[in-house]
């Protein structure tokens, strides 16, 4: 490992807008905002592309990355409190943990930029459904997911676990940058994404809500 890296995962431990007991703020979220805004979770977030460009466009929201990589949380921590934006926080933590950070309808709208596709191991997707019934545990009613992907494989099986799973399918595209139709948020382009569009792959797009009955 570089030393360059180590030293910034150490670093990132010491930063304030980052945590890696996410636990322990389970049911604080408002006292960590000083607001009961609704909250925008991004779900590997890397470097913190989307979290900080929404976080500047929607200054009455928050807005939370969790990622694994310490590395990355530390340029997405530093970028935030660079630009001195208040309203966003960052946990370094698996996706699977998630219902033990949150409580019930502490979410109202997800993120999932460019997760890793997983090609031979369907249930690590994070379209598969022991992720989804995570979500519900989380999540208000209605609140909005919004997937991109470079990968084919990855958003075919997406459409087809979410249908199965009895999502609702709002919008779809397998080339979300030439679609009118799609929101300014959603063009938000990321460093990577910047990358994989200059080699000539289209970004696919799928905007979804989760099955309202037996929500947690």
């Amino acid at each position: 490992m570089a030393k360059k890296k180590r030293l910034r995962i150490a670093a990132v431990k010491t930063i304030p807008n980052v945590t890696h007991a996410g636990a322990q703020l389970k049911g604080r979220w408002p006292s960590i905002f000083h607001n009961e805004h609704p909250i925008t979770l991004e779900l590997g977030c890397g470097k913190g592309d989307y979290t900080l460009a929404l976080a500047q466009k929607h200054p009455q929201r928050n807005f939370i990355g969790v990622d694994l990589k310490g590395a990355r949380l530390w340029v997405a921590a530093n970028k935030a409190l660079d630009l001195e934006l208040k309203n966003v926080f960052y946990i370094r933590a698996n996706a699977l943990d998630l219902a033990e950070i949150f409580e019930a309808n502490d979410i109202a709208e997800v993120w999932i930029p460019f997760p890793d596709p997983y090609p031979k191991k369907p249930r690590k997707r994070m379209t598969a459904p022991r992720y989804l019934d995570i979500y519900k545990k989380i999540c208000r009613p209605g609140a909005m997911f919004h997937l991109k992907t470079d990968d084919d494989v990855f958003y075919l099986f997406s459409i087809e676990s979410l249908q199965q799973y009895g999502c609702t399918i709002h919008q779809n595209s397998t080339d979300v940058h030439s679609c009118p139709e799609v929101d300014d948020n959603v063009r938000i382009t990321t460093f990577y994404e910047s990358k994989h569009i200059a080699t000539g792959l289209l970004i696919k797009y799928i905007e979804f809500t989760l099955p309202e009955e037996n929500m947690v």
